[in-house]
């Protein structure tokens, strides 16, 4: 039984790199193999900043003998990556699972269905662990000598620290997944906002903090053996301690043990509680009123995104930043005008300011892809859609309205921001609008096209169609590849090319790629959704 459920499970992470053009139909290798590239180079490319971060420590503690000290620190680096990156996943894959309830009604201990599910979630926080401990065992290799046996050893213990970051990014999914079942999106989304803005202030501050990590490495080393003992352990086993060895891998053990025994405890009474939280509910027990099929439809958009905090994560957070970011702007005003100013961006090149305005306003909706995952959040329901007696087009177009929704608010708050703060003139701030609208426009109807030509419907957990698998990469990079050409562009002819011009030609191309889009969706968007 337990062998049937773990192949189902990695069955599934297998559709999210091969789903093809229909509901069950497996997509080309070629199309999993470029997916499954691009997530082996964002980890290089992690891997490789990571390398630096060791080598420097390597010189302050390698060379002084304090081999523990270099593996404890960034041993604990790479457990804080691994669990804060997959902490989300874990509750989307282990609690709100779609077929939890089914399996858990039938005759299987509860144990084995999260075991099951915390399998594939070991091997991502492994890939993550290892973006920080490989360049550090490779560093400690170059810096040593160390043979190979001593290599394969670290190898191995790598694999334990995946254990241990896959117990704790599950505590914490569990933690998220209380928050959810009280149907608290919106906190959800404030909390990630928070921790997502806490990382990009560490990102621009890398080199600062880097530095004191490197100088102060040795007294933080003292302080994990001191208050945190299996890492004292485990850098110590990396080093060639028998004892350190044993002891470390027992403690990760008894960890493991520990809260998997917790969580298979409670683990059915929170899948409850989380699909109580995630269902439709009728407010205040009133009964709805009728309206217009278009209205009804856009309501039920907006339900969707507000009772879903995966959705509005993944598909609201760049309207949610340009919010934030104006407010900062306003905060921080002099700064920023200060920081300009040394660029000279308000002096000689103030001509592409307004370029520069439009190029993130179109960064940020690139990462507000609503439209893209709609359909195949239909599921398995999609039938009861598909029987009405509608237009699928008022289908499509509630969709695309609700993009606009997302969208419109944070665009008009920072264009406006930026243009007054910048100086920018009326005719400027006005081509900055209807460009961002046009980009908005190409990007509902293009994550409408990519979800009708490659929809899945078959998925047991809403984050697959929303953010795994090979339609939003098509989607986010597609459209941030194109964000650069226009920028390379703009750059190239800037001096030659009033920016509103500019933007007015952009707009252009984008309402009229759009267009076709819409007739396409007239043509054979319609017909495809009859059949899915």
């Amino acid at each position: 039984m337990f062998s049937a459920l773990v192949k189902k499970q990695f069955m599934e992470l297998a559709t999210l790199f091969s789903f093809g053009k229909r509901r069950s139909k497996r997509g080309s290798t070629g199309g999993a193999l470029l997916t499954l590239g691009l997530y082996v180079l964002i980890g290089i490319s992690l891997g490789a900043s990571m390398s630096l971060l060791a080598d420097s420590m390597g010189l302050e503690l390698l060379n002084k003998g304090e081999d523990w000290k270099f593996f404890a620190v960034l041993d604990v680096l790479g457990l804080l990556l691994a669990t804060l990156i997959t902490m989300f996943n874990a509750d989307l894959t282990l609690f709100r699972a779609k077929d939890n309830e089914i399996l858990l009604s039938m005759p299987i201990p509860p144990g084995y269905i999260l075991l099951a599910r915390m399998l594939p979630l070991y091997f991502i926080s492994l890939i993550f662990t290892s973006s920080v401990v490989v360049p550090a065992i490779m560093v400690y290799r170059d810096q040593t000598g160390a043979s190979f046996g001593m290599v394969l050893l670290n190898v191995l213990i790598l694999m334990v620290l995946g254990f241990l970051a896959l117990a704790l990014s599950s505590v914490l999914g569990w933690l998220i997944s209380l928050i959810n079942s009280k149907n608290n999106a919106i906190v959800s989304m404030i909390l990630t906002i928070a921790f997502l803005g806490a990382y990009f202030y560490f990102y621009f501050q890398m080199n600062k903090f880097t530095q004191a990590l490197v100088n102060g490495s040795s007294a933080m080393a003292e302080n994990i053996r001191k208050f945190c003992p299996p890492a004292y352990w485990v850098g110590s086993g990396q080093t060639g301690s028998i004892s350190g060895l044993v002891l470390g891998a027992l403690s990760i053990a008894v960890i493991f043990g520990v809260i998997y025994f917790a969580l298979s405890r409670t683990f059915r009474g929170v899948v409850i509680n989380a699909s109580k939280g995630g269902s439709t509910k009728v407010m205040g027990g009133s009964v709805l009123k009728s309206g217009t099929p278009e209205k009804m439809l856009l309501k039920k958009e907006i339900r969707r995104f507000m009772t879903s905090t995966s959705y509005m994560m993944n598909c609201g957070l760049g309207s949610a930043f340009m919010l934030v970011a104006s407010v900062l702007a306003i905060i921080k005003r002099s700064a920023l005008i200060g920081f300009l100013d040394q660029l000279d961006v308000l002096t000689t090149f103030a001509n592409f300011v307004p370029g520069i305005i439009a190029l993130l306003v179109f960064f940020m909706v690139s990462t507000c892809y609503y439209t893209m995952p709609s359909i195949s959040l239909e599921g398995k329901t999609i039938w009861i859609l598909q029987s009405l007696p509608l237009d699928p087009m008022k289908i499509f177009m509630s969709k695309i309205k609700m993009e606009y929704i997302i969208c419109v608010p944070g665009i008009l708050v920072f264009t406006t921001v930026l243009a007054v703060i910048l100086k920018q003139s009326i005719l400027s701030w006005a081509a900055i609008i209807i460009a961002s609208l046009a980009y908005t426009t190409f990007t509902a109807f293009f994550g409408l096209w990519i979800n009708l030509m490659r929809p899945n419907l078959d998925w047991t957990n809403e984050a697959y169609p929303i953010k795994q698998g090979l339609n939003p990469l098509i989607c986010l990079f597609g459209e941030w590849l194109l964000t650069l050409i226009l920028g390379g562009l703009y750059f190239l002819i800037f001096l030659f090319v009033p920016s509103e011009a500019y933007l007015m030609i952009v707009s252009l191309v984008l309402f009229l790629v759009s267009f076709v889009i819409y007739r396409w969706l007239l043509r054979s968007g319609r017909a495809r959704f009859a059949v899915m």
